[in-house]
């Protein structure tokens, strides 16, 4: 089953025949991101060229990361691939979430870092990159290997979000929810930064057809950004993920603009990326007039307390969805339905807080941010 058929299934579902069941027809509304979103799910587990990361590896840490993500049928999709792949024992424990083996460097390595990204990427260094490098990692397989980690972190949210929204979601599962310390919100600001990448960007006059193709997706009035060019190095990903960006975050109807940046700053504050809380920051107070919520979250932290019976609600659901899919549960959805979101506005909420868990496991994990000047 792809995952466009998958996510289909799950809207059709419902724990009850009587219980009511908006989101057919709002998946319908959104098939285009449904159609991407298999798109990109392809072009990080099956892509065209993929080189040492082969499919077996790339099936197997998917359906690792989403046993860990809390998402057992996003897994069991993955996990059914990779048996029609006959792949060796080794990768099939790996799928179960038992250890890589220490004697195979490079496995252990993708392994050690899909754990890490998956589970913690607010903890994510320039060290670990180092670590990749010294396991023999190419600067184009660590963009290869952060953009399928971030892909499946995604996946596994909207499968989460849309589970929950039909009912299905069991009502309780096993991880704990993270702990919540006080230097999370540290070094937030709304004033503009600057990206600086840790791996070699692309050099745009070596590019290859296939990057410069890729790269005219993203829109830009001006030059290429590194953080562009650092993701040319797995052109077939970035081909896809930049319009299914667009059509996430600037999609027609449902929720508003402002509410898609809340769920950008709520999943950025937990992932801890400053460069994309910085921008979402920026773009809510310019939609909303609002720049005392945006102080108020910064200085608060995750618990922040917006006094606002509209934001509030969207604000906690994107922190949760992002910190703790493990505890996520259909009375989370149920309590915005409860404030007057719409089916439609859900969803998009949740696309906006999974779209924003991919890019913050590129942003975060791939460089740093410093002050512009």
């Amino acid at each position: 089953m792809d995952i466009s058929s998958f996510l289909s299934a799950i809207a059709a579902s419902a724990r009850t025949k009587a219980q009511k069941n908006e989101l057919p027809d709002v998946v319908r509304m959104r098939s285009d991101i449904l159609s991407m979103s298999a798109q990109a799910n392809a072009a990080v587990v099956s892509p065209q060229k993929p080189g040492r990361l082969t499919h077996s590896i790339r099936t197997a840490l998917a359906a690792r990361m989403a046993r860990q993500s809390c998402a057992p049928m996003l897994a069991s999709v993955y996990l059914e691939a990779l048996e029609t792949l006959a792949p060796p024992p080794a990768l099939t424990a790996l799928a179960h979430e038992e250890a890589a083996s220490e004697q195979d460097v490079f496995l252990a390595a993708l392994t050690q870092y899909a754990d890490l990204v998956t589970l913690h990427p607010k903890d994510a260094t320039r060290a670990d990159i180092l670590s990749l490098r010294n396991a023999g990692l190419t600067d184009s397989e660590i963009v290869h290997l952060a953009e399928l980690i971030a892909c499946v972190c995604y996946l596994a949210r909207i499968t989460l979000g849309m589970q929950a929204m039909v009912g299905t979601l069991p009502p309780a599962q096993t991880a704990e929810p993270e702990a919540v310390t006080g230097s999370e919100s540290v070094g937030f600001t709304a004033e503009p930064l600057e990206w600086v990448p840790y791996l070699q960007p692309v050099r745009l006059e070596d590019a290859t057809e296939e990057q410069r193709a890729a790269m005219k997706i993203t829109p830009s009035n001006t030059k290429i950004s590194d953080y562009v060019l650092t993701l040319a190095h797995d052109p077939e990903s970035l081909a896809v993920r930049s319009p299914l960006f667009n059509a996430i975050m600037y999609g027609r109807d449902g929720l508003s603009r402002a509410g898609r940046e809340m769920g950008a700053l709520g999943c950025s504050l937990i992932n801890h990326c400053l460069y994309c809380a910085s921008v979402h920051a920026r773009r809510f107070i310019q939609l909303t007039k609002r720049p005392e919520l945006v102080e108020i979250i910064f200085a608060e932290g995750s618990e922040a307390c917006l006094n606002d019976e509209y934001w509030q609600p969207i604000f906690d659901f994107s922190v949760k969805l992002t910190r703790s899919p493990g505890i996520f549960a259909c009375s989370d959805v149920a309590f915005l339905r409860d404030h007057g979101l719409s089916d439609l506005e859900i969803f998009d909420l949740i696309c906006a807080v999974g779209i924003f868990g991919w890019a913050n496991r590129l942003m975060h994990t791939l460089g740093h941010s410093i002050l512009a000047p």
